[in-house]
């Protein structure tokens, strides 16, 4: 049964007090999200550099679909996604409690992260988003900067130190994949949005309502609501875009602090000696959940220095 039958009243006066709510809540939006300031984000990278090794790191940038209900009346191929439906594109970015920092949408699915990822703010002004060494961390659909900090890829990723940075960075980047999936738990509208899109107007709605959605996850955040369950994000597609040398030296820069962070108090030294007594190999072991073939698999990794 529709809400215009339960209280009695039109679907159009419906609709109309649905418009109201969302753009009075957006009124909310300058102040519940907002980009962190320089002390607050000294605060997010001392948190994530004392518990995953991440020095600088302030937060994690994801991108998500809102599918649509209705195919939209105007070109609906551009609406097509990879998932086979019609939906919007929209880039959240999210420190370590999981608040909404900064949202880019307006976009078709036709758009990638890398393609939204070029309109947000903290793209676009670097200078005035972050400090010196301050980035966020990324999956592989992002476009890696000098602020930008994703993982490596193919060949790259398969050796040793590599996986373990890899795993260390996805252990930390996943809060920005669990803040998504806690706010569509929450608003079950961002699942499958029933607004029909025929024009510019209807886009501005839909834009409208996924901010508001946004608004309210970080109002309830902010009282410690409880947490729902996650709806599973699947990862964005790769994108060609040239990487930027100083996307590159931002990595190694990042995988040296994260890696020498794994390698401290986590392990023991073994000493092999021959029957004489004298050393003849000394290995630093160290426990550490590395990804093999799944996330729950643990795995003894060993440096040795002789």
């Amino acid at each position: 049964m529709c809400i215009s039958s339960i209280f009695g009243v039109s679907i159009g006066a419906v609709v109309k007090c649905t418009k109201l709510f969302a753009s009075a809540v957006n009124k909310l939006a300058s102040c519940c999200i907002v980009w962190p300031t320089a002390g607050r984000r000294q605060e997010l990278s001392n948190w994530a550099w004392e518990r995953y090794g991440f020095r600088g790191c302030i937060g994690s940038v994801e991108g998500t679909t809102v599918p649509l209900a209705y195919a939209p009346r105007v070109q609906p191929w551009t609406w097509w996604d990879r998932h086979g439906r019609n939906s919007v594109h929209a880039l959240f970015t999210c420190d370590h409690h999981r608040n909404i920092i900064s949202i880019s949408t307006g976009f078709t699915s036709a758009a990638n992260d890398a393609m939204v990822q070029k309109y947000a703010d903290w793209h676009r002004f670097p200078e005035e988003q972050f400090s010196l060494i301050e980035y966020l961390l990324c999956d592989k659909g992002i476009h890696r900067t000098a602020r930008v900090a994703g993982p490596l890829k193919r060949a790259a990723g398969e050796t040793r130190r590599n996986t373990n940075f890899n795993w260390q960075l996805a252990r930390l980047r996943v809060i920005a994949e669990h803040t998504i999936g806690v706010m569509k738990a929450s608003w079950t509208s961002l699942r499958e949005l029933r607004l029909p899109i025929g024009s510019k107007r209807d886009l501005l709605f839909a834009m409208d309502w996924t901010l508001a959605c946004s608004v309210l996850h970080n109002a309830c955040n902010a009282v410690g609501d409880a947490e729902l369950g996650t709806v599973p994000e699947v990862g964005a597609e790769e994108d060609a875009i040239a990487v930027e040398e100083e996307a590159n030296e931002c990595r190694s820069r990042v995988k040296s602090d994260v890696l020498a962070f794994m390698g401290r108090g986590h392990g023991a030294v073994q000493v092999m000696m021959d029957e004489a007594g004298a050393v003849m190999q000394c290995t630093y072991v160290f426990s550490y959940p590395v990804k093999q073939r799944s996330r729950n698999a643990y795995c003894r990794v060993a440096s040795t220095n002789s």
